[in-house]
């Protein structure tokens, strides 16, 4: 058992010895040799942007164990990058055996990324030539390009119409524009159709009144190349009961580049809804029937649009078929939609007024969002004779019976007291 122990021992040692040998001439023989090694230390800037330039500095190392004498250096370039105010060729000199690390020859060269450069990593190729030697590539090195900033611009929001009415359908459409040197994905635009309001201990939610309809409040478009142009489109249904006023939508836009990065832009969608006011104006009622009578006359205002009127103010001029007894400017003020106000005048119409009197009336008043109009609703008082009268004023109107029947009694009463004072004068 002891014998075949030092048996063991002895094979494992003559196998070592070998081993040890090997090694040893191995490494005379690298040592004989220079091994040139080249290492990418940094690119300023990085990323770099087309359009720039990028500066490369090299580490060369012998590790070796001849020097590297007489050697030069040079890049081979292909698209997108050109050298940049350097020469093509550098001379690094001698580069002793065994130079490595902070002893290694440090080198630069400057070059310019064209600038139709897509994003991506380049390569670059290094080589070296010993002492006029051959030319021997070191490897391939990498450069990032890419922009500083992904742009998607937002070159216009529009909408299918100026202004927008309550209970109607509108189209809303982004038109995007990539303005980066690279195609952007997943490009992804949504509506914040919520508006929050911080109150001092709570946070409500308020729905803005708009619908999406055909869709959710967010678009998708799975790419946009370099320079192309792409439009989002947003089918929006507004409440019938939308307050006329100007809505401020949140929108957010996410993207990502070519090279995987992401990005996000917020904005605010401003939306106009508002309805041109529709009023009506009629006389709701009168204590004029005929020419040469006065009296009020009651005109009815109705707000029949989906907006609410401010300062409304109405003006009715005089002429010549009658005269203002009252203040000719009556103003109003606010009337809601759905709703009425009346104004009253007092009139005296002139006797040579025939079948009717135009009663010019201005009306001048505001939207809910301040847009001035001003309207000449001229309104038409009709004057009655006759059996019309009478139905008009139920029976009524100039009592001439009544006078009449004054005149005949005032005659009987006068041809009375002349019949006695004769009698009395003939008894005398």
């Amino acid at each position: 058992m002891r014998k075949e122990y030092v048996n063991m021992l002895i094979k494992t040692t003559v196998i070592v010895l070998v081993f040890l040998m090997l090694a040893m001439n191995v490494s005379a023989q690298i040592s004989s040799f220079s091994q040139i090694t080249v290492t990418l230390i940094n690119q300023e800037p990085d990323p770099v942007a087309p359009g720039n330039t990028v500066e490369l500095r090299f580490r060369i190392e012998n590790e070796g164990g001849k020097p590297a004498e007489n050697t030069q250096a040079k890049l081979v370039l292909k698209y997108p990058f050109s050298l940049y105010g350097d020469e093509e060729l550098k001379n690094l000199g001698t580069i002793a055996g065994s130079q490595t690390g902070d002893i290694g020859v440090r080198e630069k060269w400057n070059l310019f990324v064209d600038t139709g450069a897509t994003t991506g990593d380049h390569t670059v190729e290094f080589w070296y030539s010993i002492d006029g030697g051959i030319w021997t590539k070191a490897g391939d090195y990498t450069v990032t390009v890419r922009s500083r900033d992904a742009v998607l611009a937002i070159n216009q929001i529009k909408t299918d119409r100026d202004n927008i009415i309550p209970g109607t359908m509108t189209q809303v459409s982004f038109v995007l524009e990539n303005l980066a040197d690279n195609t952007l994905n997943d490009i992804k635009l949504n509506l914040d159709l919520y508006e929050q309001i911080t109150l001092t201990t709570t946070v409500s939610v308020i729905e803005l009144p708009f619908t999406p309809i055909g869709s959710g409040n967010e678009k998708t478009l799975k790419s946009l190349r370099a320079g192309e142009s792409k439009e989002i489109v947003f089918n929006l249904f507004t409440d019938a009961d939308a307050e006329s006023k100007a809505y401020k939508v949140p929108y957010t836009l996410t993207y990502s580049d070519s090279s995987g990065e992401n990005f996000s832009r917020e904005g605010i969608l401003g939306l106009l809804v508002e309805s041109t006011p529709d009023i009506s104006v009629n006389i709701e009622s009168t204590e004029i029937y005929q020419a040469g009578a006065k009296g009020r006359v009651e005109i009815k205002i109705v707000n029949k649009g989906f907006t609410d009127i401010k300062f409304l103010d109405l003006t009715m001029t005089e002429t010549e078929d009658f005269k203002i007894i009252s203040n000719p400017e009556v103003y109003i003020g606010e009337l809601d939609s759905d709703d009425y106000e009346t104004a009253e005048y007092d009139l005296m119409v002139c006797k040579e007024a025939e079948d009717s009197v135009i009663l010019p009336l201005t009306v001048e008043y505001r939207d809910a969002n301040g847009n001035l109009y001003t309207k000449e609703l001229p309104l038409e008082l009709e004057l009655f004779t006759g059996e019309e009268l009478r139905q008009r004023t139920n029976g009524g109107g100039f009592p001439w019976g009544i006078v009449i029947l004054v005149v005949a009694i005032v005659a009987v009463v006068v041809y009375i007291i002349r019949r006695r004072n004769k009698k009395k004068q003939k008894k005398a």
